[in-house]
């Protein structure tokens, strides 16, 4: 299991210096955002990935994945076959998607189907370009909230074209018992999202008592030796992106794609969350 590091936080990195940040902080890769804002984006990608794919190489990294906007899930919009083409090119084999949301007062069943008539045709371009589909796992109003609302999207779709990208600290937030969950997605299991999730006591009489909050490995709900035990149980030997969100409460939480504020403590974090999580792993096989 290569740990990647999401570059959502490390934008003011040009593609080298992304590359020496992460061997810095002790990763094996980047799972690399392409969005506004960051050094490679919608109308430069084809051009810049590829050649950042061989500058990370060149540092001996690994890059197995990019992570588009959270918006990019309409198949009609003029630039998603750009990241198509530019994973394509640059030997990347993944390409997470946005999110597919659910409004208050929209018939949920109605939703599913509109989203999966979308990723039907998002899949010709998985065929076409030979780069998986991802969809991650994300609390809050999104369709594929946990592992059983992930299915009711991509249940029966060839798991070579999609991919599931469960994420544990969501999982904490709204998910199932780990091992039910990961049961019901396994056939799909391409990319695993690291985070760590609990809840904060608000003030006395505010209301909901409790709220979520993000936090480093270790440190939350999530019973990191059983979820990567059960993963390695499984043949499970793909990437972890670790994305180090910390300290984040529920307002941030469901703000998907947020990207305005720097987490505190963000680089000795993310390097003690490597060690953390290597050690585990160690321990599972």
């Amino acid at each position: 299991m290569d740990l990647i590091i999401n570059s959502k936080f490390f934008a003011q990195y040009s593609v080298p210096e992304l590359g020496e940040k992460a061997i810095e902080l002790g990763y094996d890769g980047i799972d690399l955002c392409v969005r506004p804002g960051h050094p490679i984006h919608a109308d430069n990608v084809i051009e810049a990935l590829p050649k950042a794919a061989e500058v990370w190489r060149s540092q001996g990294l690994v890059c197995p994945m990019i992570t588009a906007p959270v918006t990019l899930v309409d198949p009609e919009s003029p630039e998603i076959e750009n990241y198509y083409t530019a994973c394509a090119e640059a030997e990347i084999p993944r390409l997470k998607i946005g999110f597919w949301k659910y409004q208050p007062g929209n018939d949920y069943w109605q939703v599913v189907d509109t989203a999966r008539r979308d990723l039907e045709k998002i899949v010709i371009l998985s065929e076409k370009y030979g780069v998986q589909t991802c969809y991650q796992i994300h609390s809050g109003p999104c369709l594929g909230s946990n592992c059983a609302g992930l299915m009711h999207l991509i249940k029966g779709f060839d798991p070579q074209y999609v991919g599931a990208y469960p994420d544990f600290g969501h999982l904490a937030l709204d998910g199932e018992d780990w091992a039910m969950g990961l049961a019901m997605i396994r056939d799909y299991i391409s990319v695993v999202g690291i985070k760590d999730a609990y809840y904060l006591p608000q003030q006395e009489g505010q209301t909901p008592r409790y709220r979520p909050c993000f936090t480093k490995a270790g440190e939350g709900c999530v019973d990191w030796h059983r979820c990567l035990g059960l993963l390695h149980e499984m043949g499970f030997d793909g990437p972890l992106s670790i994305h180090t969100e910390y300290k984040f409460d529920e307002t941030i939480i469901r703000q998907v794609g947020y990207a305005q504020t720097s987490p505190p403590n963000l680089e000795a974090w993310a390097k003690e969350d490597a060690t953390y999580l290597r050690k585990i792993i160690a321990d599972a096989v």
